[in-house]
């Protein structure tokens, strides 16, 4: 199947799994993408950075509605793919045909993501890389992915592409902003690929951005929350440290890399790039609240 846009894809896949969605948070790139029809969100001079992966994130357990969620995935036309040799091993549903139609493009994907809870590792001293969340479909376990299960926001599409008219509106929940910013600033210390780090960084940007109204309510409510759990006060010292040191000035390397990222993407689409002193700015007023 091909798909005119990615929004098109990911307007196919909330379609697809309508009837677990008050369970189910969009995350990732594509819930950037609907930050922009919150009613809370500012109009951007530039545009939201593409993906072609939907990201839904899930309880470790997931009760079963009538049909189970991978049927559903593969009557829309999605395939399974398996990748690793975890047990189980790491699910996908993918297009087989790419953007386009094209060799050599990206893949559209859906993969479900649930939290990684406890210690790093069992006895056996394996960490829990997988889990099967639902009768035949396995998630990927990410450590701070809980974070954006708290508070989740929701936003009502009427007409998005990808979306059947005749289901009539549909509500996706979507991470709070706040906590969003400070899961990204979480994993980039995990990430080893420099471009997964640095699109991470203009993800966190561009949401501080769509948001700068409200940052330091946001960050005050993300500080206040996090500071009474135990565990979560470690994770809430972490992400101000790793953010001082990444947007510590214009010229700071998560700053060049979120630039970088960002003009790349944006300038060969004839689109707005965001300086370097905006980008520091922006996640700043995030970050002093914080």
């Amino acid at each position: 199947m091909l798909y005119s846009s990615p929004e098109a894809f990911l307007g196919h896949v909330l379609d697809t799994v309508r009837p677990y969605l008050d369970r189910l948070v969009l995350i990732g790139g594509f819930a950037v993408r609907l930050y922009e029809h919150h009613p809370r969100a500012m109009p951007m001079a530039t545009q939201i950075l593409r993906t072609f992966d939907a990201d839904l994130a899930t309880p470790l357990h997931l009760p079963i509605r009538g049909c189970p969620l991978s049927e559903l995935a593969e009557a829309a036309g999605l395939q399974r793919e398996y990748r690793g040799d975890h047990t189980p091993p790491v699910m996908k549903f993918v297009v087989a045909a790419p953007p386009g139609g094209s060799e050599g493009e990206e893949t559209y994907s859906l993969e479900f993501l649930t939290p990684l809870t406890g210690p790093p590792a069992d006895r056996a001293g394996r960490t829990p890389v997988t889990a099967d969340v639902q009768t035949g479909l396995t998630a990927q376990r990410l450590r701070y992915l809980d974070l954006l299960l708290v508070a989740p926001w929701e936003v009502t599409l009427t007409a998005f592409p990808g979306l059947d008219a005749q289901h009539g509106p549909l509500t996706v929940r979507i991470p709070h902003p706040g906590y969003f910013m400070v899961q990204k600033l979480l994993i980039t210390g995990e990430r080893t690929h420099a471009d997964r780090r640095a699109k991470d960084l203009a993800y966190v940007y561009q949401v501080a951005s769509l948001f700068r109204r409200e940052l330091p309510a946001l960050a005050a409510e993300v500080r206040t929350a996090m500071g009474g759990v135990a565990g979560w006060r470690a994770w809430l010292a972490r992400a101000r440290r790793q953010g001082e040191v990444l947007f510590a000035s214009p010229n700071a390397s998560g700053v060049t890399a979120a630039h970088r990222i960002l003009t790349a993407e944006l300038a060969g689409q004839g689109a707005e790039v965001p300086e370097p002193t905006m980008i520091h700015a922006g996640v700043r007023l995030f970050l002093n609240g914080l």
